[in-house]
């Protein structure tokens, strides 16, 4: 049962909280509508130690406020080494990119709380072999250096037309 990743919901991510992109050898089976965009479920309860892997994991989103929302990781696995990477903050079932200055827009009107956005992540499954579950900060995720970046542009664009 594949399908695009940007169609995954929050009640695809509580049946199997472990899925892996679709990969060409498993295009077949998976149908022929599969393509690079699709995922598929796992039946792992943990993340496995391979030589490499990519998969999508449940993730609970900490946000500024305190208040918790489901989310996404992608997690990399390649060589003993594991990357986490959060991507998505679920609104409703509505995908909001980490970070993202809509996102933090979004967050802000539907929690009404003054500048609210992702602050930490938590993966919902653990890692084979790791007694705890993984767990960090997200870095700009308030998208302030992102903003002031792009004034900054905008004012040279400014001072070039004088």
């Amino acid at each position: 049962m594949s399908k695009p990743y940007i169609r995954l919901c929050r009640a695809d991510l509580v049946q199997a909280p472990v899925w892996e992109w679709i990969v060409d050898t498993d295009r077949d089976a998976a149908g022929e509508s599969a393509d690079e965009s699709h995922v598929q479920p796992t039946r792992f309860v943990e993340i496995p130690q391979e030589p490499f892997a990519q998969f999508i994991v449940a993730t609970t989103i900490g946000l500024k406020d305190g208040s918790d929302l489901p989310g996404i990781s992608e997690l990399t696995v390649a060589e003993g080494r594991i990357a986490v990477r959060p991507t998505t903050v679920f609104l409703l079932d509505r995908h909001l990119q980490i970070p993202g200055v809509e996102t933090n827009r979004l967050l802000t009107r539907f929690t009404r709380t003054l500048e609210n956005y992702p602050v930490t992540w938590k993966l919902n499954v653990a890692i084979e072999g790791e007694a705890t579950i993984r767990s960090g900060k997200i870095k700009g995720g308030d998208m302030k250096n992102a903003v002031s970046a792009l004034m900054a542009v905008v004012q040279s664009l400014k001072d070039l037309r004088r």
